[in-house]
Order: C-alpha cells, then structure tokens, then sequence
C-alpha cells in the first residue's frame, strides 16, 4: 500500500499519469524483497499497545534493508530491463513515509492504550532521581505496568548540563528551591532511586531519603543492573529505601594481596559458622582459596543450609563439616587431630544481653570454656593463628555476656605472653552488625509490619553500627596485620540513635511516626547500657593502615593472677549458684559493673565470704 501511495506521490496524486501496469509490475518483482525484509528483521512481533525503541528500531531496519534492495535492483535492471527500474523518488520517499507511518502508528496505539488503562484511577505523582538510562528505563517500566497508575512529573539530577532539560519529555530539575517548588505543586508522593550502586555514595544517598523525609515522600530504588533479567526489571522488583542502606559506609578496600597470603592453601577452622559473623566469614574466605574450610557449629540445620549455600556458589572449595559443641574437649580433641587446622576464626559464642543476664551458667560455658577449649588446643597442638571475634559490649562490661567476652581477651592475652606457645592469637572488637540475628533492625521492621507500636528501651540510647561483610572484611585484614596479642578495634563511625532510626524506618515504610505507628519506651534491659564504648578505662589506641582499624593498648594487669582466677572460675562452674558466678567475674574484670541487673549490688569480697543465701546449683553433665 505504501509503495502505491508512494507511485502516486511521485506523480501528485494523479492516477491517470501513472503507468499502472509498469507499477503493478514492479510491485510483483520486489514483493519477495519486502516479504524476506519482514521475515529477516521481524517487525510484526511486537504488541501494538506495548511497542518500545526496540520495536521502531525493527522498522527502521526493514525499511533500510527495502531501499538498499530497490537500489541494487536497480543497477542490475537499469540496463536489459530498464521498464523494471522504479525511480528513485519512490525508494527515497517510501522509506520515510514507511517509518513515518509505521513508527507513528505504534507510538499513537501505545500512547492511547496506556491512557484509556489508567482513565479514572487515582493516579499518584512520582519523581525519579537520576536522569541517565536506569531513569529513562524506570520511567518506562512505572507507565506500562497497567497495574499502577503512576505519573512521572520530573527527573532530579546533580548533573548540571541536564539541568532544564527535558528527558522523554520530562523536565530535569536540579536539586535545591526549585525541586522545593514542583514538589509542592504536582503534590508529588514518592521518588524513585535511579543509580547505579557505585554512582552515589552513602552520604548523598542519606540526604535524598531525609530531604524526602521531611517533605512525607516515600522513597523507593529500583534493583542494581545485575539483579535484572534480560535488561529489564519489574516494578516488583523496586523496594523501599532500608535502613541499612543509610547506616552502611562506603566499602572498605582491604589489601587482598596480604590477606590472600594469609589464607591461600590453608586448612582454616571457622566456629559457630552457621552465625551471622561465622557465615560471612566462610563466604568470605571461599574468595581467598583455603585448602580447606572446616565448618564446626551445633546448630545443624543452620550448618546444612551454609554447606548447600557454599557448595552450590564455590564447588571447588573443600568443606569439612563438624556438628559439635566447643566446650566438648574430647569432641573438640578428635577434631583437631582429624584437621590439624593452620588459621582459626573463632565467632562462637552466646551473643544475646538480656537472655544471658538471666543464664549466668550458659554464658560462662559457652563463651568463656568454649574459648578456653579452643584456645588451649590450639596453643598445644601448634595453630599458626588464632582470631576471636569479641564485641565492644567488652569494654567496661555491664552485662554477664559483655564480661564473659572480656575474660575471654584476658585469657587469650595470658596466653600471648607465654614464651613456649608458638600460635600468635588475635582479638577483633566491634559493635553491633547489621542484619545479624538479634539485632534491632529486624525488630523494628517486623513490629511496623504488624502495624506497631515500635519498642525502644530508652529515648536517648545509641549504637556503632557495621555491616556484616564490612566486619568480616576487617576481621580478615586484622588477621593477616596480627602479629599475636593485639586486640583489634575497628572504627565505627558516628554512633546512632536509636530512637531516631525507629523514627526514620518508620517514614521508610510509608507511615508517620507517632501518629500512624506508636514508638513505646520499655525501660533499659537487664545488663544494657545506654552508650556503647570503644575502648575500657585507661585503654589507649592507634590507628594502622587505612584507618579503619585501631590497636588498643590495654592497661598492664596480673595476668597470672588474673587466670587463676578464670580457671577457678571455670572450677567452681557446676557448684555455685548464678550470685557466686557473677561474682567471680566481677574478680576477674576489675571494670564489670552490672548495670540495671539483679547482679547489681556492692561488690564482695569474695566468694566465699558472700552471705547470700545459696541458690540451687546447675546439674552436671
């Protein structure tokens, strides 16, 4: 139809100054030329109602690929056929009314289809936050998805020469008064993150969402390019903004090269590797080829799951799984003998403050003779290295947990300055991780789920916040920095105020706080303090490396006099009572003071001279 349209163009429309049959003629050659063009590039697949760039780029191709065809048919005709030549004002000229029509078709059927489908909804105005091609591709995604109704009313960009512009017929507005004034006037109720995971930093990211914050706009962010299928993504694939996203830092870059020399061909033991910390660390060191990885955890289902994890992502690797209890010697003994492993991470323990305020008993067991079993073995049995993961709940304990993690450095430390051990024994302290079992965060996203209220135990109570990647990537580098006895610190950043977080995750979620969810203060925790700390009184530290990671210089104490006190400890375990544990501790960490806790009371003077009345012993095993 084109092609005779095209003919009668040529001649203006007048049909008695064509010659029909020579055009009928020519129709009828070239007709196999536009039937292999359609076969060749396909044009008809797409959906009218659905068509995209893609589908006008088919279209232009065809017609290409048609002229080029004419024009080669042409110059063979154009001397034994010459009635066969069609001029070259109709090739010219179907090509573009071709693409015109076709193109313009698809973009008139789209453009109709999409408005009719989102006729008399409420319709909810968004912007998108970068104007590059994940925004292009983002603002497409929401206008076709006929099972929203959304309205992209402006792009927001840093970028300046963008500034003013219009992108698919949206306006790019810069950041500041301006951006203030649109919001305002198109009542704009969400944005849309669109960049690249490595095109923004965290910072800037955090003053978007509280810009977006302040202004109650819902703050979303499609997936990075990686997670998508094909090119695209799905409009069920873009999530709220997470907290984590915010309370994360940059990445840090560690010096691969030394931790691969550290790891590289060795057989590594990781305790309590089903844990938040245990498994990331396997995951982890699967990149710095170990000769092999031997998993020890009690928990079996969280084990059977990292192996299945592991094995599917890092066959290669060469995995020992171990169900067993640390403070097993006699397991623990078999193990060792069985491995004979070279580097140890230890990331068991009991990690929980109020529970272990309650459990006295549990806490010392696990944490401090699970440790102690370890350590001892690996002193005797001549581990190159040995690195505990150990908490900032540590210093100036207040909590039979935090305690228990301190007995375990002054005990590692004891060991460190004993000229006949050979293995060099390191300690890492950090705060708390994000996303880790226990932690606040998936507290509060569960309780906003069920509609509220939020739980937070004191209004101005704080927290050092990690990622766990970031916590284990600096316990690796730790690792390959130990030279034996340091106790590693990392650098956390700004504390947070949880009662602030609470606040922001709640807008996160699209509610108000306050009004739409309650925030209820419960009253501090048994063994919880209010400030976190870094370091314990009359600690000291230094900064090395990048600056991520400190070593502190910890007080000189009797450390012989100090671990006859942890052994006693450990002695009188299964016969006194939770009062005289505690007790014992408080011997041993010159700086525990149970904090809003049954345990707090004057500190005796001995165990032994207590006059409390005893409590029912724990059974033995």
């Amino acid at each position: 139809m084109i092609f005779i349209f095209t003919y009668l163009l040529r001649y203006n429309l007048e049909a008695f100054s064509v010659e029909v049959p020579r055009m009928l003629l020519q129709l009828a050659v070239l007709l196999p030329l536009f039937a292999f063009a359609e076969f060749l590039f396909k044009p008809y697949e797409g959906i009218l109602r659905h068509s995209s760039p893609r589908d006008a780029l088919a279209v232009i191709k065809t017609q290409i690929f048609i002229a080029a065809g004419i024009v080669f048919f042409n110059l063979i005709a154009r001397r034994e056929w010459s009635v066969m030549v069609v001029p070259y004002s109709v090739a010219i000229s179907q090509f573009f009314i071709a693409v015109v029509v076709l193109v313009g078709m698809r973009v008139v059927v789209a453009v109709m289809y999409h408005r009719l489908v989102k006729t008399g909804r409420p319709g909810v105005n968004m912007m998108i936050f970068g104007a590059g091609e994940m925004g292009i591709i983002t603002k497409s995604v929401f206008e076709k998805d006929p099972a929203l109704n959304y309205r992209v009313v402006g792009f927001i960009d840093d970028h300046p020469g963008l500034h003013h512009k219009k992108v698919e017929g949206v306006m790019v507005y810069p950041p500041g008064e301006e951006c203030n004034r649109i919001v305002k006037e198109k009542s704009v109720r969400e944005m849309v993150l669109c960049v690249h995971p490595g095109g923004i930093t965290k910072e800037r990211k955090s003053a978007i969402v509280d810009w977006c914050i302040a202004r109650q706009i819902r703050v979303k962010e499609v997936p990075g390019t990686k997670e998508w299928l094909n090119g695209r993504f799905f409009t069920s694939q873009v999530r709220d903004v997470m907290i984590e996203d915010l309370l994360g830092r940059e990445p840090i870059e560690i010096d691969c090269q030394e931790v691969i020399r550290g790891i590289h061909g060795k057989r590594v033991m990781v305790t309590g590797a089903a844990g938040s910390i245990g498994s990331e660390l396997v995951r982890q060191l699967c990149a710095f080829y170990p000769g092999s990885i031997t998993l020890v955890e009690k928990a079996e289902s969280g084990l059977y799951d990292l192996m299945n994890e592991i094995r599917l992502t890092n066959r290669e690797v060469n995995l020992k799984l171990f169900v067993g209890d640390v403070t097993n010697l006699r397991s623990m003994q078999q193990l060792f003998l069985t491995t004979t492993p070279e580097l140890i991470f230890h990331a068991s323990a009991f990690k929980h403050v109020p529970l272990m305020e309650e459990q006295p008993y549990e806490a010392i067991r696990n944490n401090v003779l699970g440790t102690k079993t370890i350590v001892d073995l690996a002193a005797e049995l001549g581990v190159e290295k040995f690195v505990m993961i150990s908490t900032d709940k540590a210093v100036n304990p207040t909590s039979v947990m935090g305690a228990t993690k301190r007995i375990c450095e002054i005990y590692i430390q004891w060991l460190s300055h004993k000229p006949e051990v050979k293995t060099r024994f390191v300690t890492t302290r950090f705060g708390n991780v994000l996303g880790s079992s226990g932690s606040v965060i998936p507290l509060f996203r569960s309780q906003i789920r069920a509609g509220g209220p939020v739980t937070v135990t004191h209004r101005d109570i704080n927290r050092y916040f990690m990622t766990i990647p970031e916590a284990c990537r600096l316990v690796l580098e730790a690792s390959s920095l130990g030279k034996g006895g340091e106790v590693f610190l990392f650098n956390m950043g700004e504390p947070v105020r949880i009662y602030d977080m609470a606040e922001k995750m709640i807008r996160l979620s699209g509610f108000l706080p306050h009004k739409d969810i309650a925030i209820v203060e419960t009253g501090l925790r048994p063994g919880e303090k209010l400030y976190e700390e870094l370091l314990a009184n009359q600690e000291t530290s230094s900064s090395i490396d990048h600056g991520k990671i400190l070593i502190a210089f910890t007080p000189s104490i009797d450390l012989d006099q100090t671990t006859a006190r942890i052994h006693d400890l450990l002695d009188h375990l299964q016969s006194e009572n939770d009062e005289q544990l505690v007790a014992r501790m408080r011997e041993i960490v010159g700086e525990y003071s149970p904090s809003h806790s049954r345990f707090e009371q004057p500190r005796p003077e001995t165990p032994s001279q207590s006059s409390s009345s005893p409590s029912p012993v724990h059974p033995l095993f």
